[in-house]
């Protein structure tokens, strides 16, 4: 009897054992099924404390798992109710705020910094003669002011990019379009020409920030709209070009002078300037710096004047340059981009090289026997003819941009 009587107790242990077994898994089994169908994507990751026996208290190994489904649940990762990751780029927002008063609003702002930036490089066609009279400068010293604007330009284009990658597009700008300004209005009172010359090559430093207009102005538009858009842009150059040549007809044929005329040049930097009070911070660029709380602002300042709301979710960082890390400068020359930076090199040489060449002879072309009492009227009027067929040419450009560029 007393075997019969230990054999009964080993039997019924063994099924209360099977039966907190099978509730135990059925319990955990039933948590993971919760946890699946609530968010797919998520990693699950059970701990399995306390189920070797090491407990013997049922309700402490159900505490455990419990407590692993609830961490898991407390992650900060945002789903929407059909499993999609519930998060956005910048890229994203752009696309989904689309195209709208933003962006026009943003090309005739930008469109103005493209223009001074023109006017700036128009007036060298102006100055050389009206210097040769104030200064009586020989022909190489008026080669030399053309020279000093351009090498203040090239030296310093790879600084400003640098400089608006760390501190933001629109400091970036805002900073060039000042000291472009202030050096403009210090040439028109320059005492002599080598003080000229040195207020000269810092406008040319100027210079060189401003293109940062037309990256700002890319980075704010919906990939369907880029190529267009930024063509669109040049036609500003052109507006710059030929209201520069009407500026000067007007000033100098009053007998101002090219000291006004330098001054006048300089007025729209300054009314760019002021505009960029309203001149939003490129999202892409808060994003890449940590700042993802303003890039949503600059954002919804895009949705406000479009008519739209933001996506719904997250903005991350979703673009894989930035968060790889920034490229390098010598990744021009790698196996992949090498031909490439060749072949954009020896095209932007020989554009500028041809275009300058003929804005900057045209006054020699046309100049008359007495440029020092009234010939430089018809240098001008050369300019302004020049100058105005650029418009129409740059507009016939779009039709042949394509989507699959961008």
């Amino acid at each position: 009897m007393g075997d019969k009587a230990i054999l009964t107790e080993v039997l019924e242990a063994s099924k209360l054992t099977d039966t907190y077994s099978s509730l135990t898994a059925s319990n955990i089994i039933d948590q993971l099924k919760e946890i699946k169908s609530g968010s797919s994507h998520l990693t699950t990751s059970v701990h399995y404390e306390g189920l070797d026996g090491s407990n013997s208290q049922g309700g402490g190994n159900t505490s455990n798992v419990n407590v692993n489904i609830e961490r898991q649940n407390n992650q900060k990762k945002e789903v929407t109710t059909n499993g999609v990751p519930d998060v956005y780029t910048v890229d994203d927002a752009v696309e989904f705020l689309g195209f709208g008063r933003f962006q026009i609003l943003l090309a005739f702002l930008t469109g103005l910094a493209w223009m001074a930036d023109a006017m700036e490089i128009m007036i060298l066609s102006i100055l050389s003669p009206s210097l040769y009279c104030e200064w009586a400068i020989t022909p190489m010293q008026q080669a030399l002011i053309t020279t000093c604007v351009f090498s203040g330009m090239m030296l310093s284009s790879t600084a400003w990019g640098k400089f608006c990658d760390r501190f933001g597009r629109r400091k970036g700008l805002l900073s060039a379009a000042l000291l472009t300004f202030a050096m403009g209005v210090l040439s028109a009172a320059a005492p002599n020409f080598h003080l000229f010359l040195v207020l000269r090559g810092l406008t040319g430093v100027g210079i060189g920030g401003i293109p940062q207009a037309v990256t700002l102005f890319a980075e704010f538009l919906p990939l369907a709209q880029r190529a267009k858009c930024v063509v669109f842009i040049e036609s500003f150059w052109a507006i710059g070009a030929s209201f520069e040549a009407i500026l000067a007809f007007f000033v100098m044929s009053a007998g101002w002078g090219w000291r006004w005329l330098l001054l006048l040049s300089s007025l729209p930097l300054a009314l760019f300037s002021i505009s960029c009070l309203w001149l939003p911070e490129s999202a892409r660029y808060l994003v890449a710096a940590g700042r993802p709380d303003l890039a949503i602002s600059s954002l919804q300042r895009i949705a406000q004047l479009n008519g739209r709301s933001l996506p719904p979710g997250r903005l991350i960082e979703g673009n894989k340059a930035t968060i790889n890390g920034r490229g390098k400068l010598l990744d021009l020359f790698s196996p992949t981009l090498a031909g490439t930076t060749f072949r954009l090199w020896i095209l932007w040489t020989v554009n500028a090289f041809c275009y300058y060449g003929i804005v900057l002879l045209t006054t020699v072309l046309f100049q008359s026997g007495d440029e020092c009492h009234g010939g430089i009227s018809k240098q001008i009027n050369n300019s302004i003819n020049n100058s105005v067929t650029e418009t129409p040419i740059i507009l016939e450009c779009k039709p042949l941009l394509k989507k699959r560029l961008y």
